[in-house]
């Protein structure tokens, strides 16, 4: 009998370990085995993921996705932005989203959209046929909602829709100035671009100008277009390339930058991107969302959420907190693939010293002290006196790069 109990014991621990037995024991029952081995099965059965958002053609619009996200997305778990929100959530702060509009029947964003400006075919822009920019605006602002895993950043702002991009997918010449210009005469404390253009010209040029001028902060997506020649980078997108402009690129979840920027995309942070969850432009259903303009976003939602907190800011130190308490690379930064580094929501909101010094990329040499001649014993206590300073001296040192560091990762003893 106790053998019987022992061999009990070890297929379950095998079961539950989801593993499967070579053999079943003759006394035991195979329906109740069949039963438990399902059930442990069923318990590691992967959950449907949320679909891309589709691209539509012909009239059509984006519906309501099959499937609502179960687990956390790794975007939203990076950026942790539940655990700022008891310093804020960004109320009070106007975010304007220039792309296709954004639908106020969003599950999430219910109260969160103004009626906005379609500078394409006039009217109002709070719906949104395409997505995209209801995908933004989730990122940015998307309440909390039972039952629902995803939020956005900073769910106490008023989105701002502003359409600049037509049924057909495409921008018209001048819309982009068209959309800033609105932006700004409406009030807009932060303008999220995740659009740009190689061929800047004046009057974009001057509209941005005049936001800045006016204390907006413009957030902009650097570009991920593909080289149209093998071995020479594509012409970077403006506004992002703007030295004015927090330009953001994305990164994945392994937090490898998503675009090779060159020095002239200007790029300033680097933020989630690639497999990141957002909501539907209806339904309670999430769509799955990639590339620069979604890191955009997420900067866009820490930028309202500081703006907030330190309303005393002008956008250029707005733009400056953003880039020093980002997760810096080791060496000298801003470099030209990854700019300061990679958001970093909390620090942002809690770093009271702004540190601009960029840490070491290595650890000094130890340089060992010359041994003193052994027939001289004060000397040698004298040598190993000074040696002993030394190491605690370098141990100081070495504390205090930790706790920077570790401070800027919220490390807890």
């Amino acid at each position: 009998m106790r053998v019987k109990v022992r061999v009990t014991l070890a297929a379950l621990l095998l079961i539950g370990g989801g593993g499967a037995l070579p053999a079943q024991p003759a006394w035991a029952s195979a329906g109740a085995f069949g039963a438990v081995h399902e059930a442990g099965m069923a318990r590691y059965a992967p959950e449907p993921q949320p679909p891309d958002l589709p691209q539509v053609s012909n009239g059509a619009c984006v519906g309501e996705s099959p499937v609502a996200a179960k687990t956390t997305p790794w975007a939203v778990g990076r950026m942790a932005p539940a655990d700022v929100w008891p310093l804020s959530r960004g109320n009070g702060v106007v975010v304007a989203v220039v792309d296709t509009g954004v639908s106020a029947a969003a599950t999430g964003l219910t109260g969160a959209v103004q009626r906005g400006t379609d500078v394409v075919g006039g009217g109002r822009a709070d719906q949104d046929c395409l997505g995209r920019g209801t995908a933004l605006a989730g990122i940015v602002a998307a309440r909390p909602v039972t039952g629902s895993v995803f939020v956005g950043v900073a769910p106490g702002v008023s989105v701002l829709p502003i359409r600049i991009v037509d049924r057909k997918g495409e921008i018209a010449p001048g819309a982009i100035a068209d959309g800033i210009r609105s932006a700004t005469a409406a009030g807009a404390d932060v303008v999220l671009l995740g659009v740009g253009t190689p061929t800047p010209d004046a009057d974009l040029r001057s509209a941005v100008r005049a936001a800045l001028a006016r204390d907006i902060v413009l957030v902009a997506s650097v570009s991920d277009a593909k080289p149209s020649v093998v071995g020479q980078n594509p012409p970077p997108w403006y506004p992002a390339s703007d030295p004015n402009v927090l330009a953001v690129g994305g990164i994945d979840m392994k937090g490898v930058p998503t675009e090779k920027s060159v020095e002239a995309s200007g790029v300033d942070l680097l933020a989630p991107a690639a497999g990141a969850v957002t909501v539907a432009p209806r339904g309670a259903g999430h769509y799955t969302v990639g590339g620069p303009g979604v890191a955009a976003a997420y900067a866009a939602g820490a930028a309202a959420l500081v703006r907030a907190y330190y309303p005393q800011l002008p956008e250029a130190e707005v733009r400056r907190r953003l880039e020093l308490t980002a997760e810096h690379p080791l060496g000298k930064w801003p470099t030209p693939e990854v700019g300061y580094g990679t958001l970093d929501l909390y620090s942002a909101m809690t770093v009271l010293d702004l540190d601009e010094t960029p840490q070491p990329m290595e650890q000094a040499a130890f340089v060992p002290m010359r041994a003193p001649a052994p027939t001289d014993p004060a000397k040698g206590i004298a040598a190993w006196a000074a040696t002993g300073t030394v190491g605690v001296a370098v141990a100081a040192y070495l504390l205090m790069v930790t706790v920077r560091w570790g401070r800027r990762r919220r490390w807890r003893p």
